[in-house]
């Protein structure tokens, strides 16, 4: 499985605790994902935070895992039920359309044993050109102050 550069930086899994992905289908894939127990929001159950970051990093590798390079544009989370910590977790994924580089997909985050979503996520991913980070990184020294 393809980890993103946070992750790729030296030896280690991914951070969010998605290791295992496989892709179903051209237009849908599976992460087996597991919340750790550092990342509580609450007495054993998993921050917003992380399950928003989960679906944000598991949907975007899915397009990377098919040969797509993208950028999040948006990200819509809805918290159905509690997410437990330390426990297997899977998240599945899906291409809902794809309208020129933009490719809007959807995800369920659920406990391995259960059939009920705990949580589901909408959003869009866009395509990213080649020259997109240094274009970015060009506007953002642009915006930089300048320091003596």
């Amino acid at each position: 499985m393809a980890l993103c550069r946070g992750c790729r930086v030296g030896d280690r899994s991914c951070r969010f605790g998605a290791d295992l992905f496989n892709a179903t289908s051209p237009e849908e894939g599976v992460a087996f994902v597991q919340c750790p127990a550092d990342f509580d929001g609450g007495p054993e159950v998993a921050h917003g935070g992380w399950i928003a970051g989960v679906f944000d990093d598991v949907l975007g590798r899915f397009l990377t895992h098919r040969g797509v390079k993208s950028v999040t544009a948006t990200l819509s989370v809805s918290f159905l039920m509690p997410v437990p910590v330390a426990r297997p977790l899977v998240l599945r994924t899906r291409v809902l359309s794809r309208e020129g580089r933009r490719i809007t997909m959807a995800g369920a985050l659920r406990l391995e044993d259960e059939h009920q979503d705990r949580a589901t996520a909408e959003g869009v991913w866009v395509e990213r050109r080649p020259d997109h980070f240094e274009r970015h990184r060009a506007q953002m020294s642009a915006d930089r102050p300048d320091t003596p």
